[in-house]
């Protein structure tokens, strides 16, 4: 699941990425239906990206407390797996807020309430920070899947 995770959460900085870029180089202004239809879409793979990794490390951490606590085994997994969630939840949720901000404002930009201008340097400020995340969260998925192996084998260890 781990490797599903982190692809998905790839998948959606590299999408982010290309509506970026398509923005920029958007000369048409016929284009703007695709350009809107492609935000839309990308910013529901990021959330959805960053809110399946969030509940998954709260999944992961469960299944590693309940068997700390079955085969009493040492705590400090415990407290290691709620400090990869904290920061995962973090990061996430920035990354997310910054992503459907983005989306929401660019329709102020179509409107005309809003400057094309502004809607660049939001875009690039949602886009570093989701990928900001993004890398967060791929290192915390890691460091969580090998401390729940670490755990297992304490597990079957203890009998």
């Amino acid at each position: 699941m781990t490797g599903i995770l982190i692809t998905f959460n790839l998948a959606s900085a590299v999408f982010l990425v290309y509506v970026l870029i398509q923005g920029i180089l958007m000369i048409d202004p016929s284009a703007i239906r695709f350009h809107i239809i492609m935000a839309l879409s990308s910013t529901a793979l990021c959330v959805f990206a960053h809110c399946l990794t969030m509940m998954y490390v709260v999944a992961v951490g469960r299944m590693i407390r309940e068997a700390v606590e079955k085969k009493v085994l040492d705590q400090s997994y415990v407290s290691q797996t709620k400090s990869y969630r904290k920061s995962i939840f973090r990061a996430a949720t920035i990354g997310m807020l910054s992503v459907m901000t983005q989306t929401i404002l660019g329709g102020g930009v179509h409107t005309g309430l809003l400057s094309p201008a502004f809607h660049l340097a939001l875009g690039l400020f949602a886009v570093s920070i989701s990928g900001y995340a993004t890398f967060l969260e791929i290192r915390y998925l890691i460091a969580n899947h090998l401390l729940g192996h670490r755990v297992a084998h304490e597990y079957e260890k203890a009998g």
